[in-house]
C-alpha cells in the first residue's frame, strides 16, 4: 500500500469514527425540530459571504503572484476549481488542482504557479495562528495546552519559512543558475526551481505586501462572519468569539486526514467549538449541518460554472502529474 492510498484510508476511517461519535445517541427529535427554525434570509447573506471571500482570496493570490489586475479572471477560476477539488477528493487535493487550473487558464509557469500558492497558504498559516492564540486565550483552561503549543509552533515555523525565502531567493536563484549550464538538469531547473524563485523574488519586491496582509485578515474575519451569522439563524445569541472559536476549530481539524469535503471532522470541530458556548450536541451537529451544506453548495455551483463555461475538463486535468507538467 502506497503512503498516498495509506492517508486516504486512514482519513476514511477518521471521518467514519468521528461520524459514529457524533451522531451516536443524537436526539432526533431536537434535530429536526432545531433545522426547522433556521432564519432562511441570514442563510443567504451567509452565502453572499462566501461568495465574497472566492473573490478576495483569488484577488490576494493575483496579487502574492505580482501579475497584472486583468489576469484576475484566470485566479478566480482557478480558486473555484481548487475549493472544488477540496470538496471532492481527498486528501486536499484541490490544492494540487488549482496550480493545475491556473497553469491552465493564464497560463502561469508551474514553478510561478506552485510558489505562489505555496506563499498564499503560508500567509493563511500565519494569520491562522494569530487567531487561533485569540481562542486560546478565550478558553485556554478548558482547552488542552498542547494543542495551544503546536498551533504556536506552526505560527513560527510558517513566520521563519515565509522570512527565509524572501531573504535569500536572490542567492538561491543564483546558486541554480550556475546548474543549468548541465544539459540533463536545465529543462527542471528551469521550469520548476527558477520560475519557482522568481515568483518568490515577486513577491518580495512587491508594493502589495501591506494590501495582501490586510486582505487576509478581512478574508477570515469574514468567514468567522458569516459562521457567526448562522448561529443567529438558528437563534442563538452568542458573540462574534463563538464564530471565531468555531472557524478555528475548523481550520485545525482540517489539517488532519479526512473523507473528501471534511465529513465528520466539521460535525467534531463544531460539537467541540460549540460545547464551549453551552450550545448542546445534537443543536451543534444541526448547525455543523448547515454550515457545511452551504459551503458546499456555494462553491460547488461556482465550481461547476467555472467547468461549463471555461471548458476545464476536470476528470483529465486532475489526472496531469506536475512532473509530466514540468517537462513540456
Amino acid at each position: 500500500m502506497t503512503a498516498k492510498n495509506f492517508l486516504i484510508l486512514l482519513g476514511t476511517l477518521l471521518s467514519i469514527v468521528l461520524l459514529v461519535i457524533v451522531f451516536r445517541d443524537l436526539d432526533w427529535y431536537v434535530f429536526f425540530t432545531t433545522l426547522k427554525t433556521v432564519q432562511l434570509p441570514l442563510l443567504f447573506l451567509a452565502a453572499t459571504i462566501i461568495a465574497l471571500n472566492v473573490v478576495l482570496r483569488s484577488l490576494r493570490w493575483l496579487l502574492v503572484s505580482r501579475l497584472p489586475l486583468a489576469k484576475y479572471k484566470y485566479f478566480w477560476q482557478a480558486a473555484n476549481i481548487g475549493y472544488l477539488g477540496n470538496i471532492i477528493y481527498p486528501m486536499r487535493a484541490g490544492e494540487v488542482l488549482r496550480i493545475v487550473a491556473i497553469h491552465h487558464f493564464a497560463p502561469l509557469e508551474i514553478g510561478r504557479a506552485v510558489t505562489s500558492s505555496v506563499i498564499d497558504r503560508i500567509l493563511d498559516m500565519i494569520i491562522v495562528g494569530i487567531f487561533s492564540l485569540l481562542v486560546f486565550w478565550f478558553h485556554g483552561h478548558r482547552i488542552d495546552p498542547n494543542i495551544g503549543r503546536s498551533v504556536v509552533g506552526i505560527f513560527i515555523i510558517a513566520a521563519i519559512v515565509l522570512t527565509l525565502l524572501a531573504i535569500f531567493a536572490d542567492y538561491l536563484h543564483g546558486l541554480i543558475q550556475r546548474f543549468i549550464a548541465q544539459e540533463e538538469w536545465q529543462r527542471i531547473l528551469q521550469n520548476w526551481l527558477l520560475h519557482a524563485l522568481e515568483g518568490i523574488q515577486a513577491f518580495r519586491h512587491t508594493n502589495n505586501i501591506l494590501i495582501v496582509l490586510f486582505l487576509t485578515i478581512v478574508i477570515f474575519l469574514l468567514d468567522y462572519f458569516w459562521m457567526w451569522q448562522i448561529m443567529s439563524a438558528f437563534g442563538w445569541d452568542l458573540s462574534f468569539e463563538a464564530g471565531l472559536t468555531v472557524g478555528v476549530f475548523l481550520l485545525l481539524g482540517s489539517s488532519l486526514p479526512s473523507a473528501p469535503g471534511y465529513i465528520g471532522i466539521y460535525q467534531a470541530a463544531c460539537v467541540l467549538a460549540l460545547g464551549l458556548y453551552g450550545i448542546d450536541k445534537t443543536s451543534a451537529v444541526a448547525y455543523s449541518i448547515v454550515l457545511q451544506l452551504l459551503n458546499f453548495a456555494v462553491i460547488g455551483i461556482q465550481g461547476m460554472l467555472v467547468i461549463v463555461l471555461y471548458s476545464f475538463n476536470f476528470a483529465q486535468e486532475r489526472q496531469i502529474d506536475l512532473s509530466n507538467i514540468s517537462s513540456q
